[in-house]
Parts: C-alpha cells; structure tokens; sequence
C-alpha cells in the first residue's frame, strides 16, 4: 500500500511539475534567436523625462526589461503628435526625438547602440548589446519635402509610416478614409509616388500600418522592394480599420513584405474592442480624475491608470495565445516568411496577459513550440522574416 501512494504521489507530481528539458528548450531558443520587435513608443516617455534606462514600475518597456525579454533589435518609434504640433513643427520634432534617442543610446552604450545596416546589426549583437533602429511613424514629419527624408535616412531611419491616423498632404490614413466626412482624394498622390520611389532609393522600408487601403495598394504597386505594416494585426479576428485583410495580406506576401503583429487587444480581439470602447466612455470621469490627482503626463498618473484598466478590464482581456493565433492565422494563409513582432510598447493602453510588457515576449516562442513550431520556422518569425526584408530593401 504505501509503495502504491508512493507511485500515486509521482504521478501527480509529473502531471503538475513541467519537465525542466521542455523548459529548458523555449527559454534557450528564445535567448538564442535573433528577435526584433518593428515598434515602441517608449520615446515618448524620454520626452516626458523618464530614464528608462533602468527598471521602473510603470511603462511596458525599458532598457533592463527589453534585455530581460531578449529582445535584440528595437525600433524605436518617431512620432510627432499632430494634436500638440503644428504643420512646420513635425519636422523639428521629429528631429528632436531621434536626439533624444541618440542621447539615450550615448548614456547606455555598454548596452545599447544605433544601426543602419543589417550588418550592423550583426556586429552588435556579437557585442552583446542591443541594436536600436529608427523609424519615423507618420508621414506628416517629411513636411512635404524628398530632403526630409533624405535627411530621416542620413540620421539613421530605416522606415517610414507613410501615415499615421492623420492624412499628409501625400497620402490618406486608414481613419480618414473610413470617416465619410473626409472627402479628399484617397490614396497616394503624385508627390507620394515620389516619396515611395525616394525611398526606395535610399533602402528605405516603406511602412503601410496605419494607411488607407486606398494608399496600401498605391503603395505596394509603385514600390519595386518589400513593403512591411510594421505594427499591424488581422481583420479576421478584429474589424478594426487599422487591421489587414485577407487580400491586403495576400498582396503584401506576394511583394516579399512582413506583417507585424501588434499587441494592442483592440486589435487582437472584435469582443475585447467593443468592451473596451465602453470601458473608456463609462470610465472617463475616473480617468480625469486621476489626471487631476496626480497629472495628466506624470509616471504615477499612468501607473494609476494601467493598474485601473487591468482590473476592469481583465477578464475579457486576450493573452498570448491570442496573439500567437494572429501570427497562425498568416502562416496558414501565406506561409511562415511573412509575419513577425511588432508590439507597440508604450504606445497602447494595455497589453495582452502574458505580454504585459517587454520582459514576458519569451511567453511567444513558448506558445509557438507548444503549437508545434519548428525552431527554424520560428526564429524566422521571431528575427529571421525582418532581417531577410531589411536585406533586400537596403540592397542599391
């Protein structure tokens, strides 16, 4: 009898306790793999004087978190707000943003350094620090000018949102040509053929998250390289107008581009954007309450404010699996070459549970072994897809 609840006991023990080889395995290729995430907001953060060069307790991302997550390629976000600047400011701040990184980077350069090529990115990686990369979310920050981008390049840019949820001059956004008040022409214009064709020229990425339909198929047929939607979900799961479609994917695939997958629930989940859209409506007083308390912009405001979202919001909310079926749902439609990372750290309200900031993104190579993934399939998902686009797009 007792060798039987003896027997009883491991058997128990073996169906709760995870084998440490399987363990093992996800944390190692995770750490092993090449992995890049196309977007974070995070500077937005510097601006407001935060140094996250060290671990805070707000924010999704920071320097020791995002060694922590194993991330080794980071894009940093440029991103002029046009509610706060005006037409003739985007540039400048734009500018001043890439300044700020350049700053961040000179402090941290034991741990982080800028890249422009994909062989730099090699080179410092093999030095064991992570490769930070610019890219400029909004095509308003040109100011309608083929310098400006020029310039955006020499400073180290190596894509371009060709909109943000505001409409350049140039080009229409995928809000404003949802909204039936906007009655512009949609699409690319003649001068943002140009800006396409400029970036072509120089390697440029050109980057169709958050454009118009209008303009993503104006862009794809005059760029001659990739093209990638650098922080971009599936409409299938999520009618949201920032989503890809079935055929906006299929086309995208078919010009060697990636889809980045992004972490915003709204995107990631129809059910969860409809809750949280009344979520934000009935909790609004809450909100300006606690702008009031602590300041609309200050770290404990923003602290005070995610820990309210999470605890509404949690049991609707959409984990890792999730995202992870996002990423599925393309491999099935065009194979495993064209989706990758794009978070958007920092730059959503609330992230997905597992992912609730930069350190969990090992919780995706998790996911994707237990899915059955090869590791070859996924480093590629996880790196491999960006580099190979990164390549071909820098090529003169």
């Amino acid at each position: 009898m007792r060798y039987f609840l003896l027997f009883c006991l491991i058997l128990v023990w073996l169906a709760i306790t995870p084998l440490s080889g399987q363990t093992e395995n996800w944390k190692d290729l995770h750490q092993q793999a090449l992995v890049v995430d196309l977007h974070t907001d995070a500077l937005l953060r510097v601006l407001q004087g935060q140094d996250i060069s060290k671990r805070l307790d707000h924010g999704q991302l920071d320097l020791v978190r995002l060694k922590e997550g194993g991330v080794d390629v980071q894009f940093f976000a440029v991103w002029p707000n046009p509610k706060l600047y005006k037409p003739g400011e985007m540039y400048q701040q734009s500018i001043h943003m890439i300044d700020s990184l350049d700053a961040l980077i000179k402090r941290n350069s034991y741990l982080l350094a800028l890249a422009h090529t994909p062989e730099q990115i090699e080179q410092i990686i093999k030095q064991h620090k992570i490769a930070a990369c610019i890219g400029v979310e909004g095509g308003s920050a040109i100011e309608n000018s083929l310098e400006k981008v020029e310039e955006f390049y020499r400073r180290g840019t190596r894509y371009l949102t060709l909109t943000w949820n505001d409409s350049p001059d140039w080009a229409t956004s995928a809000k404003d040509e949802v909204n039936p008040n906007f009655k512009r022409q949609k699409g690319l214009t003649a001068f943002g053929e140009k800006v396409v064709r400029k970036m072509n020229e120089l390697g440029m990425m050109v980057d169709v998250s958050h454009a118009g339909e209008q303009t993503f198929w104006d862009a794809l047929a005059v760029s001659q390289k990739p093209v990638i939607a650098s922080h971009s979900s599936v409409w299938k799961f999520s009618h949201h107008f920032r989503n890809l479609k079935d055929e906006q994917i299929k086309a995208l695939a078919t010009k060697g581009g990636v889809i980045f997958i992004n972490f915003y629930p709204g995107y990631l989940d129809g059910e969860f954007r409809i809750a949280y859209k009344n979520f934000r409506e009935s909790a609004k007083a809450k909100m300006d309450s606690l702008a009031s308390l602590y300041g609309a912009r200050s770290p404990a405001y923003y602290r005070e404010r995610k820990r309210y979202i999470y605890q509404e919001m949690y049991p609707v909310l959409p984990g890792v699996k999730k995202v992870v079926d996002h990423i599925d749902y393309i491999v099935q439609l065009v194979g495993e070459d064209f989706v990758g990372l794009g978070s958007d750290y920092d730059g959503i309200p609330i992230a997905p549970k597992g992912l609730e900031d930069v350190s969990k993104m090992p919780a995706i190579t998790k996911e994707l072994l237990e899915r059955g993934y090869s590791e070859a399939s996924i480093l590629k998902i996880l790196g491999g897809n960006f580099m190979r686009v990164f390549r071909e797009v820098s090529k003169k």
